[in-house]
């Protein structure tokens, strides 16, 4: 992981609350940038050594979190500049 990709990281786990499987298994498609949320409906887990991903352990991690404006906007940015997002 890269210097960039931490701070984006650290800034969702901090401003976010969210748990580190719930940010392993974050795709693009889980933000909203036009209502500022991030969709938070799966984890990821390491299952008898392999990469799994699940649904989160209670019907209640199912969440939509508001995101401060300004990391709406970082994550916009950020995602845009992913090589292997653009259209």
């Amino acid at each position: 992981m890269n210097k960039e990709e931490s701070y984006h990281a650290f800034e969702i786990l901090y401003w976010c609350g969210i748990r580190l499987g719930e940010l392993l298994a974050l795709t693009a498609e889980d933000f909203d940038f036009e209502k500022k949320t991030l969709r938070i409906n799966k984890s990821y887990q390491r299952i008898k050594g392999k990469d799994v991903i699940t649904t989160p352990k209670t019907r209640k991690s199912n969440r939509v979190l508001t995101l401060p404006d300004f990391l709406s906007e970082e994550m916009q940015d950020y995602i845009s500049r992913l090589p292997l997002l653009k259209s």
